[in-house]
């Protein structure tokens, strides 16, 4: 496989960890929010089965920002690769067509 290959290779799986990072980030934080208000409901209903809901929404937090945080470190701007710069870019080249073309610039309207 040639390098450029395995620089392709290289950012798919990468794009691909970017978005099951962020996928797990916005489950747990859906979880999260799911579990801890209706834990502290039971705790003030006086339910034990409160604390582990409560327990549970705050790991999913804290998953929900590990997995933010792996995702923002592992996402690469998109940048194009340095090459060797074209010289004649910028500058403008003749027609091609030797008789040339129909031009309105200099006509006003109405004349």
């Amino acid at each position: 496989m040639s390098v450029l290959m395995e620089k392709l290779e290289r950012a798919r799986r990468r794009r691909t960890r970017v978005v099951l990072l962020v996928a797990g980030a916005i489950v747990s934080g859906v979880s999260a929010w799911l579990a801890g208000p209706y834990g502290v409901v039971l705790l003030t209903v006086g339910d034990p089965v409160g604390w582990a809901l409560v327990a549970v929404g705050v790991v999913l937090v804290a998953a929900c920002v590990v997995a933010i945080v792996a995702a923002a470190r592992a996402w690469v701007v998109p940048a194009s690769l340095p090459g060797k710069a074209n010289p004649s870019f910028d500058e403008p080249v003749p027609s091609m067509k030797p008789d040339g073309g129909y031009s309105m610039s200099g006509s006003y309207l109405g004349s």
